[in-house]
C-alpha cells in the first residue's frame, strides 16, 4: 500500500454565518460521498468559540486531492460567502510538483506545510 495524502485546512467563518457554515459543509460532505469515489475519509469540524472550521480529508494519493479540486472547484469558490479566508493548510504525504503548485496558486498568502512521512503504517484498508 502507497502513503496516503491527508490534506487539513483551517478557515475563518465570518460573524454571523455558522449555521450558513454547518449547512454548507453537511452539503459538501454528501457531494464529497457521492461524486468522488476515490477519497478515503472527508469531515468537516466547526470549532463555534473560534469560529473556525477545519476541513480534513485523506486520499490514497496526491492525484485523488487534485482530482476533489477540479470536482468541488464551484463549491469551494462559493465557500467565500460564508468564509473569511484560509488561516492554514497542511499536506501530509507524498506531494508531486504539480500539486506543491496548485497548492501554491490556490493559497496566496495563506501558510502552507507540505510534511513528508519518514515513517509510517496505516490501518485504513
Amino acid at each position: 500500500m502507497s502513503n496516503p495524502l491527508i490534506y487539513v485546512g483551517t478557515h475563518a467563518i465570518k460573524p454571523g454565518m455558522l449555521d450558513t457554515a454547518r449547512k454548507a459543509s453537511e452539503e459538501m460532505v454528501q457531494f464529497v460521498e457521492e461524486n468522488h469515489l476515490r477519497m478515503m475519509h472527508f469531515e468537516i469540524d466547526i470549532d463555534e468559540a473560534a469560529g473556525e472550521m477545519t476541513v480534513v480529508q485523506i486520499h490514497p494519493d496526491g492525484e485523488s486531492l487534485m482530482l476533489h479540486v477540479q470536482l468541488a472547484a464551484d463549491r469551494i469558490r462559493s465557500a467565500s460567502e460564508f468564509l473569511e479566508a484560509t488561516t492554514n493548510i497542511e499536506i501530509y504525504g507524498p506531494a508531486s510538483d504539480e500539486l506543491v503548485g496548485l497548492i501554491n496558486e490556490m493559497r496566496g498568502d495563506t501558510p502552507a506545510r507540505f510534511n513528508t512521512a519518514v515513517a509510517w503504517f496505516s490501518r485504513l484498508e
